[in-house]
Formats: C-alpha cells, structure tokens, sequence
C-alpha cells in the first residue's frame, strides 16, 4: 500500500476511498475458542446513503475505462493481494474457523479468481444485420451500481466472484460482508483501494438492517446475494420494489452417486471431501450420498475409515482437518440434526456429535447408515458434518429419489463407466455435476443453481452478462438530410 504498513487488527468500512468508523460497533466471535474478536464499525443509512453517492459519482467515469484499462487493474490486484496472502488467510482462518492451508488456499482461490478475471476477453459487440437497408448491432454495458451480500462459510472468495466481474464490466460495487466473517473482506478492500478511483469499490459492515437497506435502495442497479433459500426469498421480495435485477446463489441439497463398478478404496477420501470440507459448510457439498447396493457395506467400511482418521479440532491444534463449525446459531442447528437422528433411532456408521472442549463450536463428524427418505437428514440442508448414506439399485428409482427435492445447485457421479455417469448426470436437475470429482465450482465455469437453488448465475463469460444490459442499435442508411440548395 505505496509502503504504508497494513494494520490486521483494526478494522473500518471503505466508503468514497476512505475508510470511515461508527459511534456502533460489533465483534465477530472466533469459532475455535468462542472468544471475542476485534471490533468492527456497523454501518447505517447515512453510510450507506453516502456509498451510494461516491459510486454513482464514480460510475461516471468507470464505465468510461476501456476493458483492457479494467483487466490491467484487475491483475494488479491480484498481485496485491497474493503480497497480503499469509496476512488474509490468517484472518479467514481465525473468523472462519478454517484449518490454516484451507484458510491459505481460500486466500490464493481469490488471488487466481482475480487474475482470472483480469484475462477475460471483451464481451464485444455483435452485428445482427448488415444490409443495405440497415445495420443491427448488439453490445453491452454496465447496470451501475452493485451491491453484493456475502455469506461467512467462504467470505473471500465469493467476494472475489462477485467484485471480479462487477469491475470488470465497468460497474461499480459496494460490498457488504456477513457480520459472522466481515474482517478479511473488509481489510482487502482496504488494501485495494490504492488501485481504484473512490467509490468503485467499497464495504461496509452492517447489522440486520443493512441487507434490506441494499435491496431497497434506489441507487443501487443489482444484487447479487449468496446465501440460505430462505433468506434468497426475502432478497428478491426487497428488491422487487425497485425491480432490481438480482443474482441468487442458494442453498442446496446435493446428492452424490457411486455406481457399482468403482474401486471404493481409490473414491473414499475424495468422496469425503465432497461431504466434510469446511466442515460441510459449502453449498455444493454432497449432502446425501446414494452408494449402489452391491458396494455399500465396503463402500461404508472405507469412508468410515477416512473420516475417522481426520482430526477435528479448534485451527489452534496442529494437523487437523476438519475446524469448528462456524457460528453459535448453526452449531445449534447441526446439534439438532444429530439429536433428530439419535431420536428417531437411525443407525450411526461414524458416531461423532461430540462437542469439543472449551467454548468453541468443534463438532466430530458422522455418517448416518441408511436412514429413511422421509427423514430430516435426507429431506433437509444439513450444512455441517453430519451426512446420510444411503442404497440404491434401479437406476430409474435412483433419479426420482435425488431430484425428489425443491433444490438443485450440484450433484456428483462415480463410475468407471463414463457413458453410464454421464447418462446420470443429465437426467439429475442441478446446476452443476461433477464425474468423479467431488464438487470443486472454479472461476472459469458458469455456476448456477436450479429450481429453489437460485436465479441467474456466476463464473466464466456466461456470469459477466448478469452484470450487464444489453443495447441494440438499429441504423437505418435511408437519407434523411436536408435537401442541398
């Protein structure tokens, strides 16, 4: 930052180029040992009133950059923040509860999101027609002003996903974190401003108010929000009063396939990754994992095998693999999912549920052996380290049970058989599938959600055009000058 020292403990709103404090404050909690965090400044109107203003004021000269001028700037923030890495993966890990590398790697996921970004050829300009008669030509331009809600499972990197291509089509956004995790996305977008005319981009923490402050704001063009169905629903109702256009990634319930003819000891530990990672807080996890019933006792015996062997525990213990859960609010929801299960009498394959020590939300995992389709772990997002595992044997009854749901964000297939798997996969109603991979969404790849998963969607050149109207010219070569003298 032109070597001004970055200060990791002291956290402000960026609003206009300047970073700005408030009379309220709150603190995020630290998930591994309950403890509170550093204060952070609550927004209010005025705040974002004023955010509003400095963007539109920018805006007007923003949209004006070339695209290549926006690449240029973006990849220089990349190179920013890969400098602020260990800095900004230390913050993720201590508000997000993540295991240091994953932590670092969520920090280096919004360094090559980024530089991803910062590639991406010009949307351009299309010709529809070309005749003597006239000429039809289709372009794109920038909607004004964004306002981006976050979730706190993956605060950085979905901010990236949604301040890349914002920038990048000549909006101008104002970003507001989860009050759970708003420190590394608030201190990013410090460290940034130094690339950035005032008012491209800015952040503002804020309590409950903020949100649908955002949604029913006059000054803002689009929302896009990461989050809950539930509060997805709420979002598009706010920003229906202004009829914003709105981007929705929600909540899903994914289901996982193994086929028969895999090699259970070579998919377990992947297919583990695909249910735990982050302790099962990704929106795309496998949450419900359908094994065939030919391989399901060795296909248990092995994932019972690698869970078991992950050390769970606060980020302060050394090696581990899965962190705490979050927040309070959704370890009591976790907690609930174990004690419906206990309560119903459903086997546990890998018992876990034990709470760790201290005043942290650590939780062990478990694996529930076939439980009923009616039951809450099969019918609900569990969104925490609690997974059903359950059998199938016809194919067809086997896709009318995975899209049995009012979700559909991703899904996963395992076979040997790649025809097969394919088959599959395009008869299961989900935004993404992945074939023997568990779910990894990347930048460069649209990703979208299905019934109640969403509305429009994000990543790769399909994302940029949600950031964008579209304006088409119709130039008639009639005469229409006036008659020469």
């Amino acid at each position: 930052m032109n070597g001004t020292v970055v200060d990791f403990t002291h956290f402000s709103n960026t609003i206009a180029g300047v970073p700005r404090s408030s009379n309220d404050v709150h603190h995020g909690v630290n998930p591994s040992d309950g403890k509170q965090l550093w204060d952070v400044p609550i927004a209010s109107a005025g705040d974002l009133d004023d955010a509003v203003k400095a963007a539109q004021k920018a805006f007007k000269t923003w949209s004006k950059t070339t695209w290549a001028e926006r690449q240029a700037i973006l990849l220089k923030m990349a190179e920013e923040t890969q400098k602020y890495g260990k800095e900004l993966g230390e913050l993720v890990m201590i508000e997000g509860g993540k295991p240091p590398p994953f932590a670092t790697g969520e920090a280096m996921g919004a360094v090559a999101g980024l530089k991803y970004y910062g590639t991406l050829e010009d949307l351009g300009e299309e010709t529809v027609e070309d005749d003597p008669e006239k000429l039809v030509v289709m372009r794109h331009v920038p909607k004004g002003v964004v306002g981006a809600i976050l979730p706190w499972n993956f605060p950085l990197i979905i901010a990236i996903n949604k301040i890349g291509p914002a920038l990048l089509t000549g909006n101008c956004i104002i970003v507001k974190p989860s009050p759970f995790t708003p420190y590394s996305i608030l201190k990013l977008t410090e460290i940034l401003q130094q690339f950035l005319p005032p008012g491209v981009l800015q952040a503002m923490n804020g309590d409950d108010t903020m949100g649908p402050m955002m949604c029913e704001h006059l000054g803002i063009q689009k929302i896009t929000f990461t989050g809950s169905s539930a509060t997805g629903k709420k979002v598009m109702a706010s920003s229906a009063r202004t009829l914003k256009d709105v981007t929705l990634e929600l909540g899903g319930n994914s289901a996982c396939i193994i086929c028969p003819d895999v090699d259970v000891n070579k998919i377990a530990s992947q297919v583990a990754l695909g249910a735990f990672y982050n302790s099962g807080q990704l929106c795309v996890a496998s949450k419900r994992l359908y094994v065939h019933q030919d391989v399901y006792q060795d296909f248990k015996k092995a994932l019972v095998e690698v869970v078991k062997n992950w050390k769970t525990g606060p980020t302060s213990d050394a090696g581990i693999m899965l962190g705490p859960v979050q927040n309070k609010m959704q370890h009591q929801i976790v907690k609930e999912f174990f004690e419906d299960c206990a309560s119903a009498g459903y086997d546990f394959a890998l018992e876990g549920g034990k709470i760790g020590e201290g005043n942290g939300f650590v939780i062990q995992p478990a694996i529930i052996d076939n439980p009923p389709d009616s039951a809450r772990i099969v019918r609900e997002e569990q969104f925490g380290p609690i997974v059903p595992m359950l059998t199938w044997s016809s194919e067809d009854d086997l896709i009318h049970r995975v899209n049995d749901t009012q979700t559909g964000l991703g899904g996963a297939v395992w076979s040997s058989d790649l025809e097969r798997a394919q088959r599959i996969a395009r008869q299961i109603e989900a935004g993404t599938i992945w074939i023997n991979s568990f779910e990894k969404p990347l930048s460069q790849a649209y990703f979208s959600g299905h019934k109640e998963s969403g509305i429009g969607g994000e990543g790769g050149k399909l994302g940029l055009y949600h950031y964008v109207n579209t304006q088409v010219i119709h130039l008639y070569r009639g005469d229409v000058g006036k008659a020469k003298l």
